[in-house]
């Protein structure tokens, strides 16, 4: 696994790694990337919903937090979008932990040309 600083992005885009946005659909809307930077958004993690997940929502809200549940598709969104293995791909999110998940799991599929944005880039994009 390679790890690069935020501020290295645009070399890392310019030499033919595509950028893979891992946030949650409420963080995109929130602050969605520049539209300069090109990148394909499959979220790793979604706001949970249904009756189910009620207390676990109040206590991430009683904490300042945003419960979010596995998307159970990751995967198969990721392989859709990126089919080949060899495939350069920078994975990021707003603080790096969900990408650094989400490159375990590209790892464990058998991508072999993965790169990570450490610490994510929470403002440095």
């Amino acid at each position: 696994m390679t790890i690069i600083e935020p501020e290295k992005l645009d070399s890392y885009l310019s030499e033919g790694y595509s950028l893979l946005d891992v946030r949650p659909s409420f963080e995109v809307e929130e602050k969605p990337l520049p539209s300069s930077v090109s990148s394909t958004h499959i979220p790793l993690y979604e706001k949970a919903t249904g009756d189910d997940t009620k207390v676990q929502q109040f206590l991430a809200w009683a904490q300042g937090q945003t419960f979010t549940v596995k998307n159970s598709g990751f995967l198969d969104e990721v392989k859709k979008a990126f089919p080949e293995l060899d495939a350069k791909i920078l994975v990021g999110c707003k603080g790096g932990v969900r990408s650094i998940l989400a490159m375990k799991e590209l790892e464990n599929a058998g991508y072999t040309s993965l790169a990570w944005i450490g610490g994510g880039y929470a403002d440095d994009i």
